[in-house]
């Protein structure tokens, strides 16, 4: 009789989700990268909020560094989060809602390219 060896249940790694006031309150340790485009980015984005793309983050950010991924409604900023994490970064936040939330949350707004 063979014996069944149990193989080890491996957890999928997700990113962890935080809401605009837990982001807040997390800005300095976090890099926060805005995933929507040029223009969107432009009209109105979280103050110190990076604007790049997938590629960008890969050249430019180390995979243990902790950064949150923001967009408009939080549905681009899942997706991307995910992607990262399956990238093999392993300290990765999306901001739930996306700067809807945040403004809704009654949380400043910068306008224009300054961070």
């Amino acid at each position: 009789m063979k014996s069944k060896t149990k193989q080890p249940k491996t957890k999928a790694l997700n990113p962890t989700s935080l809401t605009p006031t837990q982001l807040l309150s997390r800005q300095n340790q976090l890099k926060i990268i805005d995933v929507r485009g040029w223009l969107e980015y432009v009209m109105g984005h979280i103050p110190n909020a990076e604007r790049f793309n997938r590629n960008r983050i890969l050249k430019t950010i180390d995979k243990d560094e902790p950064i949150a991924i923001t967009c408009l409604s939080g549905h681009r900023s899942a997706i991307t989060a995910q992607w990262l994490v399956n990238q093999g970064y392993t300290k990765v936040y999306n901001l739930q809602g996306g700067l809807l939330a945040w403004q809704s949350a009654g949380l400043p707004v910068k306008r224009g390219m300054t961070r």
